[in-house]
């Protein structure tokens, strides 16, 4: 996918707010004053979650990362409490080493060219026994969306979908963090969503991350309407940096 086909899809492929925080995050209740970046953040949909259910009202320090200047646009105007910038996750030089007490990072690092890259960044910035969750797909040898690079894809930009569960641990492992809890479980997409992003590319909808709060109707819909991804699951890790 070139530039000006990756802007267009950022555009279009909004990240819509909700409610739902992976249980793995609710640790962060747990800390004091605690600093914390997302990197690759999209449009805030992970940090309004947070943000909303109140795992951030001890966060001394909020920062969003992302590539994409659309996507930092929409995280700045919901969510004017953050810390905004533009960078790429696999070249974090305007951050000091050992700045954060949690770094996140959801379903990512398998859009980045190059994965290893990442979690040395990511490494490097987080303090010692410093938190890193991350979450990505795993893909089995007979999965299939509706999108193709290659061979089906859950999405076009993805660089690669990691093949089994082992892979992805090991990859952490190797990179400087234990892991302390995993889990995977199986992808359910929803319907309402290819709609609402097919009007947004006709320009008959906003691209608004908020479009769900402001239609409570639609919102209990999608929640119901879901469509299971065959041959895909989702896998979220915690880790702790060595």
């Amino acid at each position: 996918m070139n530039e000006t086909a990756f802007q267009e899809h950022s555009r279009v492929f909004v990240y819509f707010y909700n409610l739902f925080v992976p249980e793995m995050l609710n640790f962060l209740k747990t800390l004091k004053n605690f600093s914390l970046i997302d990197l690759g953040c999209g449009d805030g949909a992970l940090i309004y979650s947070l943000y909303q259910n109140g795992l951030l009202k001890n966060a001394k320090e909020v920062v969003g990362v992302d590539i994409i200047k659309v996507r930092i646009t929409r995280l700045k105007t919901f969510l004017p409490f953050v810390k905004a910038r533009i960078a790429d996750v696999q070249d974090l030089k305007q951050i000091k080493n050992n700045s954060f007490d949690v770094a996140i990072s959801s379903q990512v690092i398998e859009h980045v060219p190059d994965e290893k890259k990442m979690l040395k960044e990511v490494y490097r910035i987080l303090k010692p026994g410093g938190y890193f969750y991350v979450s990505t797909v795993i893909k089995e040898w007979y999965g299939f969306w509706i999108y193709w690079k290659n061979g089906f894809k859950l999405d076009p930009t993805h660089m690669r979908e990691y093949t089994n569960v082992e892979e992805f641990l090991n990859l952490v492992k190797n990179n400087g963090f234990n892991i302390t809890e995993w889990k995977s479980k199986d992808v359910s997409y929803p319907l309402l969503d290819l709609i609402i992003r097919f009007l947004i590319k006709v320009h008959l909808v906003k691209p608004s991350p908020d479009f769900y709060l402001k239609h409570k109707t639609l919102s209990n819909f999608r929640d119901k309407v879901k469509l299971k991804i065959i041959g895909y699951k989702t896998i979220e890790v915690l880790g702790v940096k060595r």
